[in-house]
């Protein structure tokens, strides 16, 4: 009996089987649901198997007249992990005649991954599930049988870092004449006790009001990495825009800062985020409200005096003070600038900060790996950015093993 003549048999007498007991009141719906999908799993690891023996058997026979390869083992076994559970299957082991190399045929022309025993939807699922959680619950959860943490290491180590170009490109957008950037980073943890900087900056064109409280970025663009970004996303803005003009709001950071020597029609302002803090640093417990109004009236000399009444008052905290009181004077007119336009620059840095890198990279206690922590950082990037992340490590995959099938 082939393999479609026994799948319909077998399904046949399950349905006859199940009915009759959901007609009777044997079982219940939910009794019904969880055999189905118990049969299709076992379905499917049966139909699989089936179909790589017989696969094997088609190239054998398209092979055989052309005597270029020769037999060294007739069955020998694989075994895999699908998205039905482990499957086993035999296939041939040739060697090719004129070069000496040893193949599976079988694996070649079915693109079988060489280096895993877990097939490549598996293996992407794992890196989609690696974004939001541990490599030991993505292996939990992504695969129907026990993987190992380190398998879910492995196949991020394949995939390589993601460029922050991997999410579709919007369409272009020429009348657009204003955009926004944010920038700031996350302090990672590393395995050797230090810790490194991550940088996130992100393109948006305003804000959309979404109730009282809440603002929506239009046509948001994220980028993530060690290295400075602008240069990708001066290609971005080259590629989707004409010639905006761009604020770019922060802390100051001197990386922040040198996104003017990449971006045509570009200025800094520092975001209100970081004001107040510095703001409240020099104030301490005491109102920030002097502070604040001699910002406004642009009063250098009438701020200065302000915190040195705080040094008196605290001597204890003279060094945080002199610190704030630095961060302000350094940044003078990129405060003023954003005083000037509170509501047009209100920033959320922190909060993309803390909801694409800190909540999956050093929110949990945990020690990285330099690359392992960039390659999270543009999983989480790709999904930010509307791309399918199973989609493109499946293809990503599917395409290294078609180009190092073990010879």
């Amino acid at each position: 009996m082939n393999i479609i003549q026994q799948i319909l048999s077998l399904s046949t007498d399950f349905f006859n089987t199940n009915m009759e007991s959901l007609v009777t009141g044997q079982a219940s719906l939910t009794d019904v649901t969880l055999a189905v999908q118990e049969f299709v799993q076992n379905l499917g690891r049966e139909v699989l198997s089936a179909m790589l023996e017989q696969a094997d058997e088609a190239i054998y026979e398209t092979v055989k007249p052309q005597r270029t390869y020769q037999i060294k083992e007739t069955a020998r076994s694989r075994t895999l992990v699908t998205t039905f559970g482990e499957i086993t299957f035999h296939r041939r082991y040739y060697r090719q005649k004129d070069t000496g190399r040893y193949t599976y045929l079988l694996d070649e022309w079915c693109q079988l991954p060489a280096y895993s025993r877990i097939e490549a939807s598996c293996q992407a699922r794992m890196a989609e599930h690696a974004k939001d959680m541990s490599y030991a619950k993505a292996a939990q959860v992504a695969t129907p049988v026990p993987v190992s943490k380190q398998s879910v290491r492995n196949v991020l180590c394949r995939l390589g870092t993601i460029p922050n170009t991997a999410a579709p490109l919007p369409e272009r957008r020429p009348k657009v004449s204003e955009l926004f950037i944010e920038a700031d980073e996350d302090h990672v943890a590393m395995q050797q006790g230090n810790s490194r900087q991550l940088r996130l900056a992100y393109v948006y064109e305003g804000k959309v009001a979404e109730g009282k409280k809440r603002r929506t970025l239009t046509a948001k663009r994220v980028f993530t990495g060690y290295g400075m970004p602008w240069k990708e996303i001066k290609e971005y803005i080259q590629t989707v825009y004409d010639s905006p003009e761009i604020t770019i709001l922060g802390d100051g950071a001197a990386w922040i800062q040198s996104a003017t020597s990449y971006l045509e029609k570009s200025r800094c302002v520092t975001d209100g985020f970081h004001v107040v803090k510095y703001l409240r640093q020099i104030a301490g417990t005491e109102t920030i409200q002097p502070l604040y109004d001699a910002l406004l009236a642009n009063d250098r000399e009438q701020f200065c005096r302000e915190a040195e009444q705080k040094i008196r008052h605290r001597p204890y905290r003279r060094k945080a003070i002199r610190r704030g009181q630095q961060y302000i004077l350094n940044h003078w007119e990129g405060i003023r600038d954003w005083l000037q336009n509170r509501e047009t620059f209100a920033s959320s840095t922190e909060g993309h900060v803390s909801h694409i890198l800190s909540a999956r990279l050093s929110s949990r206690g945990m020690g990285w790996s330099k690359d392992g922590a960039e390659r999270i950082a543009r999983l989480r990037t790709l999904a930010e950015n509307g791309g399918d992340v199973w989609r493109y490590a499946l293809d990503c995959l599917t395409k290294k093993h078609s180009e190092y099938i073990r010879y």
